[in-house]
């Protein structure tokens, strides 16, 4: 069942269940298969404009205003419930001469699409989280070992440009020991690229930052403008020293969350074992996604 819930699966609902009854005594009891609560259901179907109750799609804007604010995993369960409603529906018959009842038949055909790209999402992590394990079973302290020294060698390099090219050299042998499919760095037309990783079925782009000071706010968005230009790419900026604070501060929340920000203290925790790199990026990622934030925390929760 839907495990991300976003603004089109939101719209994909409130079109398909206003579309799928008739009677608004039928949506009244979807309103509680979907297991909202009795007050909200109450409220919603009690409001009147000049002597007239509300739409049927006036009515799931009104539920969505009211829950918006709940936990998110509340409304996850509500929309889950809303989804499951319309894709186990059997027989779409119209129950008057107007109602659309293919619209809702539209919907929760699109809505099996989603279920089952997010089905094959999981099973891709899944594979993802297999071989990390595989990694810890084959050898991967001693490659982490190995690892560590070298990191060590690159940190000692006071010239800012080699410095800068053995650090793309370390990253690619990181990625490679954490069985993380990664692209060395390239160059196109106006472009210098650090390199990719695959992860979780997308391309990241690699901006990597070895410098005496935080990077800053122009130096991020010039990421920002080179994954614009990809199809469906993302981005991960690796500052060594870390953000300014003014860069921090002018985030971006909630919208167009392309690139992921990791710093110094991220790396060396993967480097020095605290977690893996995939169990980094799972924690970066579910804080984009959950929470709008392309920083994340320092600290996972195995």
């Amino acid at each position: 069942m839907i495990d991300v819930f976003n603004e089109q699966i939101e719209v994909l609902i409130k079109e398909g269940i206003s579309n799928l009854y008739w009677f608004k005594g039928d949506l009244k009891k979807s309103f509680y298969r979907a297991n909202v609560p009795e007050n909200i259901t109450h409220k919603i179907f009690g409001i009147k404009y000049n002597g007239k109750t509300l739409t049927k799609r006036e009515m799931l804007d009104k539920l969505y205003e009211n829950i918006r604010n709940q936990e998110y995993n509340r409304r996850l369960e509500i929309s889950r419930n809303f989804v499951r409603i319309l894709i186990e529906h059997k027989n779409f018959v119209p129950q008057d001469n107007n109602h659309r009842i293919e619209k809702a038949e539209r919907v929760a055909l699109k809505l099996r699409e989603i279920v089952n790209e997010q089905k094959k999402q999981e099973e891709y992590r899944d594979k993802i989280k297999t071989k990390a394990k595989k990694a810890n079973t084959r050898n991967f302290e001693d490659e982490l070992m190995n690892l560590r020294e070298k990191f060590l060698e690159v940190e000692k390099i006071t010239n800012k440009q080699k410095r800068g090219i053995e650090f793309e050299k370390f990253f690619t042998d990181l990625m490679k020991a954490n069985q993380i499919p990664v692209e060395v760095p390239f160059r196109i037309v106006g472009e210098q690229i650090d390199g990719a990783i695959k992860y979780d079925g997308h391309y990241y782009l690699l901006e990597l930052k070895w410098q005496k000071t935080k990077s800053n706010q122009a130096e991020i968005a010039s990421l920002f403008m080179k994954v614009e230009g990809k199809l469906d790419a993302r981005g991960i900026f690796i500052a060594m020293e870390g953000f300014s604070s003014e860069c921090l501060e002018s985030l971006p929340k909630g919208k167009n969350l392309k690139v992921l920000l990791l710093d110094g203290v991220h790396l060396t925790s993967v480097i020095f074992g605290n977690y893996t790199f995939s169990e980094l990026m799972e924690h970066s990622i579910s804080q984009a996604s959950l929470k709008g934030e392309i920083y994340c925390n320092h600290n996972i929760v195995k």
